[in-house]
Protein backbone atom coordinates (compact mmCIF):
# COMPACT_ATOMS: atom_id res chain seq x y z
CA UNK A 1 0.00 0.00 0.00
CA UNK A 2 2.82 2.35 0.61
CA UNK A 3 4.37 1.58 -2.13
CA UNK A 4 1.25 2.44 -4.88
CA UNK A 5 1.01 5.56 -2.62
CA UNK A 6 4.05 6.89 -2.73
CA UNK A 7 4.98 5.50 -6.39
CA UNK A 8 1.72 6.89 -7.81
CA UNK A 9 2.34 10.53 -6.28
CA UNK A 10 5.55 10.04 -7.73
CA UNK A 11 4.64 9.17 -11.27
CA UNK A 12 2.17 12.51 -11.14
CA UNK A 13 5.29 14.07 -10.18
CA UNK A 14 7.16 13.26 -13.20
CA UNK A 15 4.25 13.88 -15.91
CA UNK A 16 3.28 17.21 -14.02
CA UNK A 17 6.77 18.55 -15.12
CA UNK A 18 6.61 16.73 -18.24
CA UNK A 19 3.56 18.65 -19.03
CA UNK A 20 4.68 22.00 -17.28
CA UNK A 21 7.41 22.03 -19.62
CA UNK A 22 9.33 25.37 -19.56
CA UNK A 23 7.13 26.89 -16.79
CA UNK A 24 8.93 24.39 -14.41
CA UNK A 25 11.78 27.07 -14.08
CA UNK A 26 9.29 29.57 -12.05
CA UNK A 27 8.34 26.90 -9.56
CA UNK A 28 9.59 28.80 -6.83
CA UNK A 29 7.02 31.95 -7.48
CA UNK A 30 4.70 34.14 -5.50
CA UNK A 31 4.83 33.62 -1.40
CA UNK A 32 6.72 30.07 -2.05
CA UNK A 33 10.00 33.03 -3.10
CA UNK A 34 9.31 34.21 0.72
CA UNK A 35 9.85 30.62 2.05
CA UNK A 36 12.29 29.34 -0.12
CA UNK A 37 14.68 32.74 0.35
CA UNK A 38 16.04 31.25 3.83
CA UNK A 39 17.87 29.26 1.57
CA UNK A 40 19.44 31.17 -0.93
CA UNK A 41 20.59 33.64 1.67
CA UNK A 42 22.18 31.36 3.82
CA UNK A 43 23.64 28.59 1.17
CA UNK A 44 24.12 30.94 -1.88
CA UNK A 45 24.78 34.21 -0.44
CA UNK A 46 26.21 33.41 2.84
CA UNK A 47 24.16 35.70 5.16
CA UNK A 48 20.97 35.91 6.97
CA UNK A 49 20.34 39.27 5.70
CA UNK A 50 18.15 39.01 2.49
CA UNK A 51 18.72 41.87 0.31
CA UNK A 52 20.97 39.87 -1.80
CA UNK A 53 17.81 37.39 -2.51
CA UNK A 54 15.98 40.69 -2.74
CA UNK A 55 18.12 41.84 -5.63
CA UNK A 56 18.98 38.27 -7.23
CA UNK A 57 15.06 38.12 -7.10
CA UNK A 58 14.35 41.50 -8.64
CA UNK A 59 16.73 40.44 -11.47
CA UNK A 60 14.70 37.33 -12.55
CA UNK A 61 11.60 38.73 -12.52
CA UNK A 62 9.39 41.45 -13.98
CA UNK A 63 9.82 45.38 -13.37
CA UNK A 64 6.35 44.99 -11.07
CA UNK A 65 8.45 42.77 -8.41
CA UNK A 66 8.31 44.15 -4.87
CA UNK A 67 9.58 41.17 -2.55
CA UNK A 68 6.31 42.11 -0.46
CA UNK A 69 7.71 38.85 2.14
CA UNK A 70 10.55 41.17 2.56
CA UNK A 71 10.47 44.33 5.24
CA UNK A 72 13.16 46.65 6.42
CA UNK A 73 14.49 46.24 9.64
CA UNK A 74 17.27 48.23 11.35
CA UNK A 75 19.29 48.49 7.81
CA UNK A 76 18.63 45.14 6.53
CA UNK A 77 15.57 42.76 4.84
CA UNK A 78 14.08 40.42 7.51
CA UNK A 79 11.26 37.86 6.13
CA UNK A 80 8.19 37.91 7.22
CA UNK A 81 7.90 34.31 6.63
CA UNK A 82 9.13 31.32 9.52
CA UNK A 83 11.88 29.06 8.12
CA UNK A 84 10.06 26.07 8.95
CA UNK A 85 8.87 25.20 4.94
CA UNK A 86 12.83 26.30 4.07
CA UNK A 87 13.69 23.78 6.71
CA UNK A 88 11.74 20.60 5.44
CA UNK A 89 13.01 22.01 1.38
CA UNK A 90 16.72 21.35 2.60
CA UNK A 91 17.38 18.11 2.13
CA UNK A 92 16.09 18.51 -1.80
CA UNK A 93 18.06 21.99 -1.96
CA UNK A 94 21.22 20.00 -0.85
CA UNK A 95 20.99 17.38 -3.34
CA UNK A 96 20.08 20.06 -6.43
CA UNK A 97 23.37 21.78 -4.83
CA UNK A 98 25.48 18.57 -5.34
CA UNK A 99 23.87 17.54 -8.94
CA UNK A 100 24.47 21.11 -9.80
CA UNK A 101 28.27 20.91 -8.76
CA UNK A 102 28.40 17.44 -10.30
CA UNK A 103 26.34 18.53 -13.64
CA UNK A 104 28.71 22.02 -13.92
CA UNK A 105 25.51 23.97 -13.25
CA UNK A 106 25.72 27.03 -11.48
CA UNK A 107 24.93 26.27 -7.90
CA UNK A 108 22.41 29.52 -7.35
CA UNK A 109 19.52 28.19 -5.83
CA UNK A 110 17.19 29.29 -9.02
CA UNK A 111 18.65 26.46 -11.84
CA UNK A 112 16.18 24.31 -13.16
CA UNK A 113 17.59 21.85 -10.96
CA UNK A 114 16.47 23.50 -7.73
CA UNK A 115 13.11 23.78 -9.15
CA UNK A 116 12.33 20.07 -9.92
CA UNK A 117 14.03 19.36 -6.07
CA UNK A 118 11.41 21.68 -4.50
CA UNK A 119 8.91 19.77 -6.62
CA UNK A 120 10.13 16.32 -5.98
CA UNK A 121 10.30 17.09 -1.88
CA UNK A 122 6.99 18.50 -2.40
CA UNK A 123 5.55 15.30 -3.93
CA UNK A 124 7.72 13.24 -0.93
CA UNK A 125 6.10 15.30 1.86
CA UNK A 126 2.65 14.82 0.26
CA UNK A 127 2.94 11.01 0.74
CA UNK A 128 4.22 11.20 4.12
CA UNK A 129 0.85 13.37 4.38
CA UNK A 130 -1.46 11.17 3.06
CA UNK A 131 0.14 7.93 4.67
CA UNK A 132 -0.10 9.49 8.26
CA UNK A 133 -3.58 10.81 7.01
CA UNK A 134 -4.12 7.18 6.14
CA UNK A 135 -3.14 5.46 9.40
CA UNK A 136 -4.80 8.26 11.47
CA UNK A 137 -8.34 6.73 10.00
CA UNK A 138 -7.41 3.13 10.88
CA UNK A 139 -6.53 4.43 14.24
CA UNK A 140 -10.00 5.89 14.47
CA UNK A 141 -11.41 2.92 13.34
CA UNK A 142 -11.75 2.99 9.42
CA UNK A 143 -10.91 0.19 7.31
CA UNK A 144 -8.39 0.32 5.46
CA UNK A 145 -10.03 0.58 2.28
CA UNK A 146 -12.13 3.56 3.21
CA UNK A 147 -8.40 5.42 4.03
CA UNK A 148 -7.01 4.58 0.71
CA UNK A 149 -10.74 6.01 -0.55
CA UNK A 150 -10.03 9.06 1.43
CA UNK A 151 -6.67 10.21 0.63
CA UNK A 152 -7.10 9.71 -3.52
CA UNK A 153 -10.23 12.07 -1.93
CA UNK A 154 -8.23 14.52 -0.65
CA UNK A 155 -5.24 14.75 -3.19
CA UNK A 156 -6.83 14.45 -6.77
CA UNK A 157 -10.11 15.88 -4.85
CA UNK A 158 -8.88 19.13 -3.23
CA UNK A 159 -6.26 22.41 -3.92
CA UNK A 160 -3.47 19.90 -2.33
CA UNK A 161 -2.83 18.66 -5.88
CA UNK A 162 -2.12 22.69 -6.74
CA UNK A 163 0.26 23.15 -4.15
CA UNK A 164 1.89 19.73 -4.45
CA UNK A 165 2.29 19.52 -8.06
CA UNK A 166 2.05 23.30 -9.24
CA UNK A 167 3.25 25.53 -6.48
CA UNK A 168 4.95 23.50 -4.52
CA UNK A 169 7.07 26.05 -2.73
CA UNK A 170 4.11 27.13 -0.71
CA UNK A 171 4.09 26.22 3.13
CA UNK A 172 0.49 24.41 2.61
CA UNK A 173 2.07 20.72 1.85
CA UNK A 174 4.18 20.58 4.43
CA UNK A 175 2.13 21.98 6.69
CA UNK A 176 -0.14 19.17 5.50
CA UNK A 177 2.64 16.82 5.99
CA UNK A 178 3.95 18.15 9.65
CA UNK A 179 -0.42 18.61 10.68
CA UNK A 180 -0.96 14.68 9.72
CA UNK A 181 1.98 13.07 11.12
CA UNK A 182 1.26 14.99 14.49
CA UNK A 183 -2.59 14.34 14.70
CA UNK A 184 -1.26 10.45 14.51
CA UNK A 185 1.48 10.91 17.38
CA UNK A 186 -0.84 12.89 19.41
CA UNK A 187 -3.56 10.08 18.65
CA UNK A 188 -1.19 7.26 19.24
CA UNK A 189 -0.36 9.54 22.37
CA UNK A 190 -3.78 9.29 24.03
CA UNK A 191 -4.56 5.69 23.20
CA UNK A 192 -1.81 4.35 24.80
CA UNK A 193 0.54 6.98 26.53
CA UNK A 194 4.05 6.10 25.16
CA UNK A 195 6.50 8.42 25.58
CA UNK A 196 8.30 8.14 22.14
CA UNK A 197 4.64 9.53 20.80
CA UNK A 198 4.58 12.31 23.05
CA UNK A 199 7.76 13.54 22.18
CA UNK A 200 7.12 13.28 18.49
CA UNK A 201 4.10 15.59 18.96
CA UNK A 202 6.14 18.15 20.49
CA UNK A 203 8.57 17.48 18.16
CA UNK A 204 5.82 17.72 15.20
CA UNK A 205 4.15 20.75 17.35
CA UNK A 206 7.50 22.71 16.81
CA UNK A 207 7.59 22.34 13.06
CA UNK A 208 4.06 22.97 12.42
CA UNK A 209 4.28 26.17 14.33
CA UNK A 210 7.63 26.82 12.57
CA UNK A 211 6.36 26.86 9.25
CA UNK A 212 2.91 29.05 9.93
CA UNK A 213 2.49 29.95 13.77
CA UNK A 214 -1.07 30.76 13.51
CA UNK A 215 -1.01 26.48 13.10
CA UNK A 216 -0.33 26.28 16.97
CA UNK A 217 -4.38 25.99 17.08
CA UNK A 218 -4.07 22.58 16.61
CA UNK A 219 -3.53 21.58 20.02
CA UNK A 220 -7.10 22.47 20.46
CA UNK A 221 -7.69 19.49 18.69
CA UNK A 222 -6.54 16.86 21.86
CA UNK A 223 -9.75 16.78 23.16
CA UNK A 224 -11.05 15.63 20.27
CA UNK A 225 -8.04 12.77 20.30
CA UNK A 226 -8.46 11.62 23.54
CA UNK A 227 -11.78 10.22 22.21
CA UNK A 228 -13.58 10.38 25.52
CA UNK A 229 -13.75 13.21 28.76
CA UNK A 230 -12.44 10.52 31.12
CA UNK A 231 -9.55 9.75 28.76
CA UNK A 232 -8.69 13.02 28.17
CA UNK A 233 -8.94 13.45 32.29
CA UNK A 234 -6.56 10.44 32.53
CA UNK A 235 -4.30 11.24 29.82
CA UNK A 236 -3.63 15.17 31.34
CA UNK A 237 -3.47 14.21 35.27
CA UNK A 238 -0.44 11.06 34.04
CA UNK A 239 0.91 13.67 32.16
CA UNK A 240 1.13 16.58 34.80
CA UNK A 241 2.41 14.00 37.05
CA UNK A 242 5.34 13.08 35.10
CA UNK A 243 6.93 16.28 35.29
CA UNK A 244 9.81 15.03 33.54
CA UNK A 245 8.15 13.56 30.44
CA UNK A 246 6.08 16.58 30.50
CA UNK A 247 9.33 18.96 30.55
CA UNK A 248 11.27 17.12 28.05
CA UNK A 249 8.68 17.91 25.77
CA UNK A 250 8.34 21.16 26.17
CA UNK A 251 12.09 21.32 25.58
CA UNK A 252 12.03 19.79 22.42
CA UNK A 253 9.32 21.89 21.55
CA UNK A 254 10.60 25.00 22.35
CA UNK A 255 14.11 23.70 20.94
CA UNK A 256 12.56 23.46 17.30
CA UNK A 257 11.20 26.61 17.63
CA UNK A 258 13.89 28.26 18.67
CA UNK A 259 15.72 27.86 15.15
CA UNK A 260 13.54 30.67 14.08
CA UNK A 261 14.80 32.85 17.68
CA UNK A 262 18.47 31.85 16.60
CA UNK A 263 18.23 33.41 13.05
CA UNK A 264 16.13 36.09 14.17
CA UNK A 265 19.36 36.81 16.32
CA UNK A 266 22.30 36.44 13.94
CA UNK A 267 20.47 38.95 11.51
CA UNK A 268 19.48 41.69 13.70
CA UNK A 269 20.39 40.85 17.54
CA UNK A 270 16.91 40.33 18.30
CA UNK A 271 14.98 37.01 19.35
CA UNK A 272 11.55 38.20 18.58
CA UNK A 273 10.84 39.75 15.69
CA UNK A 274 7.26 41.07 14.32
CA UNK A 275 7.41 40.31 11.02
CA UNK A 276 4.00 40.39 9.89
CA UNK A 277 4.51 44.47 9.34
CA UNK A 278 1.08 45.65 8.50
CA UNK A 279 -0.94 42.52 8.72
CA UNK A 280 -2.63 40.78 11.13
CA UNK A 281 -6.45 39.31 12.48
CA UNK A 282 -9.83 41.84 12.20
CA UNK A 283 -11.36 39.55 14.60
CA UNK A 284 -14.39 41.65 15.28
CA UNK A 285 -15.11 41.15 11.38
CA UNK A 286 -14.89 37.62 10.38
CA UNK A 287 -15.62 37.15 6.64
CA UNK A 288 -16.73 33.72 7.43
CA UNK A 289 -19.73 33.50 4.85
CA UNK A 290 -17.20 34.88 1.79
CA UNK A 291 -14.70 32.50 3.55
CA UNK A 292 -16.95 29.26 2.99
CA UNK A 293 -19.10 30.17 0.05
CA UNK A 294 -18.08 33.10 -1.92
CA UNK A 295 -17.28 33.02 -5.19
CA UNK A 296 -14.00 35.23 -4.95
CA UNK A 297 -12.04 31.90 -3.17
CA UNK A 298 -15.52 30.17 -0.85
CA UNK A 299 -13.95 27.15 0.26
CA UNK A 300 -16.98 24.89 -1.08
CA UNK A 301 -17.03 26.64 -4.03
CA UNK A 302 -13.84 25.83 -5.03
CA UNK A 303 -13.23 22.70 -2.96
CA UNK A 304 -16.89 20.91 -3.35
CA UNK A 305 -15.41 17.37 -1.90
CA UNK A 306 -15.45 19.26 1.18
CA UNK A 307 -19.13 19.50 1.38
CA UNK A 308 -19.22 15.63 2.04
CA UNK A 309 -17.30 16.42 5.73
CA UNK A 310 -21.07 17.37 6.62
CA UNK A 311 -22.99 14.08 6.97
CA UNK A 312 -19.88 13.16 8.12
CA UNK A 313 -20.39 15.66 11.12
CA UNK A 314 -23.76 14.20 11.06
CA UNK A 315 -23.00 10.64 11.57
CA UNK A 316 -20.08 11.49 14.37
CA UNK A 317 -22.76 13.25 15.64
CA UNK A 318 -24.51 10.05 16.00
CA UNK A 319 -21.39 8.18 17.33
CA UNK A 320 -20.39 10.23 19.74
CA UNK A 321 -21.81 13.22 20.96
CA UNK A 322 -18.20 14.23 22.64
CA UNK A 323 -16.19 14.14 19.59
CA UNK A 324 -18.57 16.01 17.54
CA UNK A 325 -18.63 18.66 20.10
CA UNK A 326 -15.14 19.00 20.62
CA UNK A 327 -14.17 18.48 17.04
CA UNK A 328 -17.06 20.97 15.91
CA UNK A 329 -15.52 23.45 18.22
CA UNK A 330 -12.25 23.12 17.15
CA UNK A 331 -13.54 23.57 13.25
CA UNK A 332 -15.31 26.92 14.70
CA UNK A 333 -12.38 28.43 16.04
CA UNK A 334 -10.15 27.18 13.12
CA UNK A 335 -12.82 29.07 10.89
CA UNK A 336 -12.65 32.32 12.52
CA UNK A 337 -9.37 32.37 13.26
CA UNK A 338 -8.88 32.25 9.54
CA UNK A 339 -11.62 34.05 8.54
CA UNK A 340 -10.57 36.80 10.53
CA UNK A 341 -7.73 37.31 8.60
CA UNK A 342 -7.21 40.83 7.17
CA UNK A 343 -6.67 39.32 3.62
CA UNK A 344 -9.17 36.42 4.09
CA UNK A 345 -8.80 35.09 0.78
CA UNK A 346 -5.12 35.13 1.35
CA UNK A 347 -4.04 37.12 -1.99
CA UNK A 348 -3.39 35.31 -5.36
CA UNK A 349 -4.63 31.28 -4.37
CA UNK A 350 -6.53 28.67 -5.79
CA UNK A 351 -9.08 27.98 -3.62
CA UNK A 352 -8.85 28.59 0.12
CA UNK A 353 -5.32 27.46 0.34
CA UNK A 354 -5.12 28.42 4.09
CA UNK A 355 -7.55 24.82 4.83
CA UNK A 356 -5.12 22.84 3.19
CA UNK A 357 -3.01 22.27 5.60
CA UNK A 358 -6.11 21.13 7.99
CA UNK A 359 -7.11 18.34 5.65
CA UNK A 360 -5.59 15.12 7.55
CA UNK A 361 -8.59 16.43 10.29
CA UNK A 362 -11.08 16.96 7.58
CA UNK A 363 -10.08 13.31 6.07
CA UNK A 364 -12.19 11.98 8.94
CA UNK A 365 -15.91 13.38 8.66
CA UNK A 366 -15.08 12.44 4.60
CA UNK A 367 -13.81 8.93 5.72
CA UNK A 368 -16.91 8.23 7.90
CA UNK A 369 -19.20 9.33 4.95
CA UNK A 370 -17.65 7.22 2.32
CA UNK A 371 -17.44 4.23 4.69
CA UNK A 372 -21.45 5.13 5.51
CA UNK A 373 -21.85 4.92 1.90
CA UNK A 374 -19.89 1.84 1.55
CA UNK A 375 -21.94 0.16 3.87
CA UNK A 376 -24.65 -0.46 0.91
CA UNK A 377 -24.49 -1.39 -2.59
CA UNK A 378 -26.11 1.31 -4.04
CA UNK A 379 -23.80 3.82 -1.65
CA UNK A 380 -21.44 2.61 -4.00
CA UNK A 381 -22.81 3.42 -7.05
CA UNK A 382 -23.91 6.71 -5.28
CA UNK A 383 -20.25 7.43 -3.89
CA UNK A 384 -18.72 6.61 -7.69
CA UNK A 385 -21.38 9.05 -9.03
CA UNK A 386 -20.45 12.21 -6.65
CA UNK A 387 -16.78 11.70 -6.71
CA UNK A 388 -16.11 10.89 -10.30
CA UNK A 389 -17.55 14.67 -11.35
CA UNK A 390 -16.15 16.31 -8.18
CA UNK A 391 -12.41 14.93 -9.07
CA UNK A 392 -13.22 15.93 -12.43
CA UNK A 393 -14.07 19.12 -11.81
CA UNK A 394 -11.04 19.93 -9.28
CA UNK A 395 -8.35 18.97 -11.90
CA UNK A 396 -10.17 20.72 -14.65
CA UNK A 397 -10.09 23.50 -12.19
CA UNK A 398 -6.41 23.57 -11.39
CA UNK A 399 -5.99 23.31 -15.11
CA UNK A 400 -8.18 27.03 -15.18
CA UNK A 401 -6.08 28.01 -12.30
CA UNK A 402 -2.65 27.37 -13.60
CA UNK A 403 -3.48 28.87 -17.43
CA UNK A 404 -4.94 32.10 -16.47
CA UNK A 405 -8.27 31.05 -16.53
CA UNK A 406 -9.51 31.29 -12.94
CA UNK A 407 -8.41 34.91 -12.05
CA UNK A 408 -6.02 34.42 -8.79
CA UNK A 409 -7.49 36.57 -6.75
CA UNK A 410 -10.85 38.89 -8.06
CA UNK A 411 -13.23 36.06 -9.35
CA UNK A 412 -16.73 36.91 -9.00
CA UNK A 413 -19.89 34.95 -9.88
CA UNK A 414 -20.47 36.14 -13.21
CA UNK A 415 -16.74 35.53 -13.50
CA UNK A 416 -16.86 31.91 -12.74
CA UNK A 417 -20.05 30.64 -14.84
CA UNK A 418 -18.63 33.13 -17.68
CA UNK A 419 -15.33 30.35 -17.57
CA UNK A 420 -17.08 27.47 -16.05
CA UNK A 421 -15.52 24.11 -17.61
CA UNK A 422 -14.11 26.38 -20.39
CA UNK A 423 -10.55 25.57 -21.12
CA UNK A 424 -9.94 27.42 -24.73
CA UNK A 425 -7.22 29.97 -24.89
CA UNK A 426 -9.55 32.32 -25.39
CA UNK A 427 -10.31 32.58 -22.36
CA UNK A 428 -7.18 32.74 -20.72
CA UNK A 429 -6.65 36.35 -18.86
CA UNK A 430 -9.76 37.91 -19.76
CA UNK A 431 -10.30 39.33 -16.25
CA UNK A 432 -9.73 42.28 -14.66
CA UNK A 433 -8.57 42.41 -11.07
CA UNK A 434 -9.88 44.27 -7.41
CA UNK A 435 -8.40 46.83 -5.43
CA UNK A 436 -5.78 45.24 -4.09
CA UNK A 437 -6.90 44.67 0.24
CA UNK A 438 -4.35 47.09 2.52
CA UNK A 439 -4.46 46.45 6.66
CA UNK A 440 -4.87 49.40 8.03
CA UNK A 441 -7.59 52.22 6.62
CA UNK A 442 -6.52 54.74 4.21
CA UNK A 443 -8.80 57.41 5.46
CA UNK A 444 -5.44 58.36 7.76
CA UNK A 445 -3.09 58.15 5.01
CA UNK A 446 -1.66 61.56 3.50
CA UNK A 447 -2.77 61.79 0.47
CA UNK A 448 -2.06 63.34 -3.11
CA UNK A 449 -5.09 63.62 -5.00
CA UNK A 450 -4.89 64.35 -9.02
CA UNK A 451 -8.13 64.79 -10.98
CA UNK A 452 -8.39 65.35 -14.64
CA UNK A 453 -12.37 66.01 -16.06
CA UNK A 454 -11.10 66.91 -19.30
CA UNK A 455 -12.52 70.39 -19.44
CA UNK A 456 -9.36 72.36 -18.91
CA UNK A 457 -5.74 72.19 -19.51
CA UNK A 458 -3.12 70.89 -16.56
CA UNK A 459 0.41 71.29 -16.32
CA UNK A 460 0.57 67.73 -14.63
CA UNK A 461 -1.70 65.97 -17.93
CA UNK A 462 -1.37 65.74 -21.17
CA UNK A 463 -4.47 66.23 -23.53
CA UNK A 464 -3.92 63.21 -25.52
CA UNK A 465 -7.61 62.40 -27.15
CA UNK A 466 -9.64 65.39 -25.40
CA UNK A 467 -12.21 66.51 -27.69
CA UNK A 468 -16.08 68.30 -27.60
CA UNK A 469 -18.43 65.85 -27.14
CA UNK A 470 -22.31 66.01 -26.33
CA UNK A 471 -21.67 62.59 -24.96
CA UNK A 472 -19.30 63.61 -21.77
CA UNK A 473 -19.89 61.52 -18.71
CA UNK A 474 -19.42 65.31 -17.36
CA UNK A 475 -19.25 68.80 -18.29
CA UNK A 476 -18.51 69.03 -22.07
CA UNK A 477 -14.73 67.29 -22.97
CA UNK A 478 -13.81 63.95 -22.63
CA UNK A 479 -10.97 61.75 -24.29
CA UNK A 480 -11.63 59.61 -27.71
CA UNK A 481 -9.28 56.26 -27.33
CA UNK A 482 -9.18 55.28 -31.18
CA UNK A 483 -6.37 53.98 -33.79
CA UNK A 484 -4.97 57.10 -34.09
CA UNK A 485 -4.86 57.70 -29.87
CA UNK A 486 -3.39 54.66 -28.60
CA UNK A 487 -2.67 56.75 -24.67
CA UNK A 488 -4.91 58.19 -22.89
CA UNK A 489 -4.50 61.77 -21.01
CA UNK A 490 -0.62 60.99 -19.31
CA UNK A 491 -0.62 61.93 -15.39
CA UNK A 492 2.91 63.11 -15.74
CA UNK A 493 4.69 63.65 -11.77
CA UNK A 494 8.49 64.66 -11.90
CA UNK A 495 10.76 65.61 -8.57
CA UNK A 496 8.58 68.34 -8.06
CA UNK A 497 5.78 66.69 -7.57
CA UNK A 498 7.07 63.65 -6.27
CA UNK A 499 8.50 64.15 -2.70
CA UNK A 500 10.36 61.59 -1.55
CA UNK A 501 9.11 58.81 0.92
CA UNK A 502 10.69 55.80 2.64
CA UNK A 503 6.88 54.24 3.13
CA UNK A 504 5.57 52.19 -0.28
CA UNK A 505 3.04 54.05 -1.46
CA UNK A 506 -1.00 52.67 -2.54
CA UNK A 507 -2.12 54.34 -5.84
CA UNK A 508 -6.30 54.31 -5.89
CA UNK A 509 -7.49 55.08 -9.53
CA UNK A 510 -11.46 55.78 -10.64
CA UNK A 511 -12.14 56.69 -13.88
CA UNK A 512 -15.35 56.58 -16.70
CA UNK A 513 -15.30 54.50 -19.59
CA UNK A 514 -18.01 54.38 -22.51
CA UNK A 515 -17.79 51.66 -25.36
CA UNK A 516 -18.43 52.55 -28.65
CA UNK A 517 -17.43 48.63 -30.27
CA UNK A 518 -18.52 45.20 -28.33
CA UNK A 519 -15.72 44.98 -25.33
CA UNK A 520 -13.36 48.05 -26.81
CA UNK A 521 -11.98 48.09 -23.53
CA UNK A 522 -11.55 44.69 -22.40
CA UNK A 523 -7.70 44.13 -23.58
CA UNK A 524 -7.06 48.27 -22.59
CA UNK A 525 -4.73 48.46 -19.44
CA UNK A 526 -4.22 51.02 -17.28
CA UNK A 527 -0.14 51.57 -16.20
CA UNK A 528 1.67 53.01 -13.80
CA UNK A 529 5.24 53.55 -14.65
CA UNK A 530 8.11 55.05 -12.72
CA UNK A 531 11.38 55.78 -13.96
CA UNK A 532 14.95 56.42 -12.65
CA UNK A 533 17.46 59.26 -13.07
CA UNK A 534 19.11 57.24 -15.98
CA UNK A 535 15.39 57.48 -17.83
CA UNK A 536 15.03 53.90 -17.58
CA UNK A 537 11.79 52.07 -16.21
CA UNK A 538 12.38 51.04 -12.73
CA UNK A 539 8.99 49.93 -11.59
CA UNK A 540 5.85 49.04 -14.10
CA UNK A 541 2.40 47.41 -13.40
CA UNK A 542 -0.84 47.62 -15.51
CA UNK A 543 -4.36 46.37 -14.66
CA UNK A 544 -7.52 45.50 -17.03
CA UNK A 545 -9.58 48.15 -17.32
CA UNK A 546 -12.69 46.04 -18.14
CA UNK A 547 -13.47 43.59 -15.66
CA UNK A 548 -14.46 40.71 -17.77
CA UNK A 549 -16.59 40.77 -21.74
CA UNK A 550 -20.13 41.48 -21.80
CA UNK A 551 -22.60 42.74 -24.60
CA UNK A 552 -23.37 46.84 -23.42
CA UNK A 553 -22.25 49.04 -25.58
CA UNK A 554 -22.60 53.24 -25.29
CA UNK A 555 -23.25 53.28 -21.64
CA UNK A 556 -20.68 55.14 -19.05
CA UNK A 557 -19.15 52.66 -16.75
CA UNK A 558 -16.90 52.54 -13.64
CA UNK A 559 -13.63 51.21 -13.69
CA UNK A 560 -11.79 51.61 -10.39
CA UNK A 561 -8.14 50.10 -8.89
CA UNK A 562 -5.59 50.07 -6.20
CA UNK A 563 -2.52 49.15 -6.14
CA UNK A 564 0.38 49.35 -3.72
CA UNK A 565 4.20 50.41 -5.18
CA UNK A 566 7.45 50.86 -4.08
CA UNK A 567 8.75 54.11 -2.20
CA UNK A 568 9.94 57.23 -4.29
CA UNK A 569 13.03 57.21 -3.83
CA UNK A 570 15.70 59.72 -4.72
CA UNK A 571 16.60 57.58 -7.78
CA UNK A 572 12.56 58.23 -9.14
CA UNK A 573 12.56 60.77 -11.38
CA UNK A 574 9.29 60.48 -12.88
CA UNK A 575 5.96 58.55 -12.64
CA UNK A 576 3.50 58.22 -15.35
CA UNK A 577 -0.14 56.85 -15.38
CA UNK A 578 -2.52 56.29 -18.38
CA UNK A 579 -4.68 53.81 -20.13
CA UNK A 580 -3.19 52.48 -22.99
CA UNK A 581 -5.23 51.38 -25.71
CA UNK A 582 -3.67 47.72 -26.60
CA UNK A 583 -6.24 46.61 -28.65
CA UNK A 584 -6.23 49.95 -30.61
CA UNK A 585 -9.90 50.18 -30.63
CA UNK A 586 -12.80 53.10 -30.19
CA UNK A 587 -13.92 53.78 -26.40
CA UNK A 588 -14.08 56.82 -24.52
CA UNK A 589 -12.84 58.26 -21.18
CA UNK A 590 -13.75 60.88 -18.58
CA UNK A 591 -13.13 61.98 -14.85
CA UNK A 592 -9.78 60.47 -14.55
CA UNK A 593 -9.00 60.71 -11.02
CA UNK A 594 -5.74 58.63 -9.20
CA UNK A 595 -5.52 59.21 -5.26
CA UNK A 596 -1.62 58.26 -3.61
CA UNK A 597 -1.81 57.50 -0.06
CA UNK A 598 1.54 56.81 1.82
CA UNK A 599 1.17 54.29 4.15
CA UNK A 600 2.51 54.27 7.18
Amino acid sequence: MRTFIVGGLILVFFAVQLMRGGSALRTVDGDGSGYYAYLTAVFVHGTTDFTPVFETEKGRRSLDYMGHYFHPFEGKLINKYYLGSALLMLPFFLLAWLYSIITGMPPDGYNILYQYAVSLGAAVYAAIGLLATKRFLMLSGLPRGIGLITIILLIFGTNLFFYTFLHPSHSHVYSFAAIAVFLLTARSFMLWERRRDFYFSMVLLGIIVLIRPSNAVIVLILPFLAGTAQQLKTVMLNLFKNNRLLIAGLVLFVAVFSLQMLYNFLQTGHLILWSYRNEGFHFSQPALLSFLFSYRKGFFIYTPVMLLIIPGLILLYHKSKYQFFTFAGFLGVLLYLLSSWWNWFFGDSFGMRAMIDFYPLLALPLAMFVSQLFSRKIGKLLLVTIAFPLLALNLLQTYQYFSGIIHPDSMTKAKYWHVFLKTDKAYRNIFGSFPEPVYKSLEDATVLCYFNDMESPSLLWTSNGIQLSDDAYSGRYLAEMSQSNIYSPTLVLGKEQLGLTDQELYISVDLMYRELEKNAATEALLVYAASNLNGDLSFYKTFRLKQMPDQQLYIWRNANFGFKVPAWTQQTAEVKMYVWNTPVTNFQLDDFEVNIHILE
